[in-house]
């Protein structure tokens, strides 16, 4: 009688078991259909997602002051559209014929072997070492050309790359701001839905990583992004105010090269190229000296913006950043930009965060048992 009664147990659990396996294959479907069906909008989704948390604080404010949630994010989208998707939309279709004229004149311009301007070269204690340096990049030398064609050719593609992903992600950015629009509206009950279901699955530690994960998207997004679109829309702005032709191009690649982390010499390409420009077109000129002046406060300018957006939000390493953003170029295309640092800083942040965090809370009926 012992034995029927643990075959009957045994045999009991076991149909618990499979029934558990069931449900969990279940769920396990329901989770891939919904996937499939987000799938093609996944990029755009996960952007809006971003844009929503970034923007919140400005959404809080709108709120305190007394506007309904909804007209607060209808105010707030109308912003966004009038701000970056009419600009995107208007500069876009253009961006890679610009970028391909300019990478044009720079060939013909580099081909003529241009010699560096006497003012320059005569300049008291430097003027020597700059005409020695500019020879040594222009004179067309085999060192010079081996290492102008091992970077040219590398930045070259990345950039007209990335006006062609531009272009085809007008529909995900779309999407990325209807989706912002909408948390921005309901977010509250988002926020609450969410926490409640961290809660439930970890304990009040899980759901504390809510504001972690949040603080790391603002660190990103503001210091990263943030200090890059200031730095492209000054850029374009001071080329637009002397006559330089596609300043909107050049403050598109400024904006690139600026969120690549490691483009502050890269920059200096585009202001100098446009003082260059006017300088063989006009003479030595006030337009010219502006665009060195403007052009070298734009480049470092991150110096002293980047610590006042990001302040003590964001501890991400340079490298997981440098990671991030081709990383996520490579995988997303030109939103991937924004995306994949912002990922990693999400995850970072929460390991961080985990690890300082002492054993799981234990329930009182398990202390009981």
């Amino acid at each position: 009688m012992i034995e029927t009664g643990g075959g009957r147990r045994g045999g009991l659990g076991n149909v618990a078991l499979v029934e558990k396996f069931v449900i969990l294959l279940l769920f396990s479907l329901l989770l891939v259909g919904v996937y499939l069906v987000l799938k093609p909008f996944l990029l755009g989704l996960v952007l809006g997602c971003i844009l929503a948390i970034a923007a919140w604080p400005v959404r809080s404010r709108l709120v305190m002051r007394g506007l309904p949630p909804a007209v607060a994010a209808a105010l707030m989208l109308v912003v966004l559209l009038l701000f970056v998707l009419i600009p995107v939309m208007l500069v876009s279709p253009g961006l890679e014929g610009d970028m391909k004229a300019l990478e044009e004149k720079f060939r013909s311009w580099f081909a003529a072997s241009p010699q560096l301007p006497s003012w320059l070269a005569g300049l008291p204690l430097i003027g020597d070492r700059l005409d020695d340096a500019w020879q040594s990049v222009t004179g067309h030398s085999p060192e010079s050309d081996a290492l102008l064609a091992k970077y040219a050719q590398q930045v070259r593609q990345f950039l007209i790359a990335a006006a062609v992903d531009l272009a085809s992600s007008i529909v995900h950015l779309v999407i990325a701001l209807i989706t912002a629009a909408a948390l921005w509206a309901q977010g509250d009950r988002t926020v609450d839905m969410l926490r409640a279901i961290l809660l439930r699955l970890g304990g009040s530690q899980l759901a504390s990583l809510t504001a972690v994960a949040a603080g790391a998207v603002r660190g990103v997004f503001y210091g990263i992004v943030g200090t890059a679109a200031i730095q492209g829309l000054l850029m374009s702005l001071g080329l637009m105010l002397v006559g330089i032709p596609a300043a909107a191009t050049l403050g598109f690649v400024t904006v690139i090269l600026a969120i690549s982390q490691f483009g502050g010499v890269l920059i200096n390409l585009v202001w100098v190229g446009a003082a260059w420009y006017l300088y063989t077109e006009s003479g030595m000129g006030l337009a010219v000296w502006f665009v060195v002046i403007w052009g070298l406060f734009v480049t470092y300018m991150e110096t002293f913006i980047k610590p006042l957006l990001i302040g003590a939000r964001m501890r991400l390493p340079m490298m997981l950043v440098i990671l991030g953003v081709f990383g996520g170029f490579i995988s997303f295309g030109f939103l991937g930009l924004f995306i994949g640092p912002t990922l990693l800083a999400v995850a970072y942040e929460i390991l961080v965060a985990w690890r300082g965090l002492g054993p799981p809370e234990r329930s009182v009926t398990s202390d009981a048992t």
